[in-house]
């Protein structure tokens, strides 16, 4: 990992363009650790994004570096945060802990 500045935030409708990086690094860590991780579809997690319940880290080069999205349910009592995968490269830099910290306080 270079020296890049990473940017931690809500994600908007323009990091759809991510969409396709972010799911297909979800499918390949569910498959290296052998989890049950269902594959998500690209209008679930554009979904996420449009909601505003999703979290998202790039570089400042406009690099994916990691996401997460937050479900609610039974009219907003109940919440679950979820999908979060950081891109290995970035991994084991506290990126996870930072997107795990803004999804929270999101939800």
């Amino acid at each position: 990992m270079d020296n890049q500045i990473i940017f931690i935030r809500i994600a908007d409708e323009c990091d759809t363009k991510y969409v396709d990086e972010i799911i297909e690094e979800t499918y390949l860590s569910a498959i290296a650790r052998k989890t049950g991780i269902a594959r998500r579809t690209f209008a679930a997690v554009a979904e996420k994004i449009a909601a505003g319940k999703a979290v998202i880290a790039v570089t400042s080069g406009g690099e994916w570096v990691g996401f997460s999205y937050f479900e609610t349910w039974e009219d907003d009592r109940f919440v679950s945060n979820s999908g979060l995968i950081v891109a290995p490269r970035f991994r084991n830099s506290g990126v996870a802990a930072a997107i795990k910290n803004k999804v929270f306080k999101l939800s």
